[in-house]
């Protein structure tokens, strides 16, 4: 099972990857991508070329488009996602690279520093669900988000999960579960 992990802040030194560490070091064979390299241009710009892409949007979409579960992990800002996550969304939802989306699932995690994190995994089900349907994809969003509070007194920087017992026992249920979806979705294919 390749897992592809979109740690979705942009801000040094942020709570976000602590979050996709502890997400990887579930797993033999993941990614992460770390925004703190974002390079992807506004959407009102103009789109990622196919044929000069950064290595951030090279390994972004390479990762994704390689991953059979896919975890998109956003801090809260004022109960939303970040604007980098849904600017990927914007971005790679189009005609050029929807494929990269197509056979996965795909799970969502909000991520906050005290007492938030939900709405943005909701959000994010929200639109990824209406994308699935859209461009009729062979894809599922896990029913399943988990929201990590009070970071830093559950995961340290390198992704290792402290002595909190209930907030660990939430987070290997839901990494289970998600692996589990991914894999009875992959097996029915």
């Amino acid at each position: 099972m390749r897992v592809c992990i979109l740690s979705g802040s942009a801000r040094k030194n942020n709570n976000t990857l602590r979050v996709s560490k502890a997400l990887s070091n579930q797993f033999s064979d993941s990614v992460i991508v770390d925004f703190q390299e974002y390079d992807l241009p506004n959407f009102n710009q103009r789109g990622i070329s196919k044929n000069n892409q950064s290595v951030f949007q090279a390994k972004l979409i390479d990762s994704i488009e390689k991953s059979d579960l896919l975890f998109v992990v956003t801090p809260e800002y004022n109960w939303f996602p970040t604007a980098e996550i849904i600017n990927t969304i914007h971005q790679l939802a189009q005609e050029d690279y929807i494929h990269i989306f197509n056979h996965k699932v795909i799970a969502t995690v909000g991520v906050s520093a005290g007492k938030g994190g939900r709405m943005p995994a909701v959000q994010l089900v929200t639109v990824l669900n209406k994308i699935i349907g859209f461009f009729k994809l062979d894809s599922m969003t896990s029913s399943s988000s988990f929201e990590v509070q009070e970071v830093t007194k559950c995961i340290d920087s390198d992704g290792v999960l402290l002595g909190n017992e209930p907030f660990n026992k939430g987070f290997l249920s839901f990494v289970s579960y998600s692996l589990k979806v991914a894999k009875r979705w992959h097996f029915n294919k």
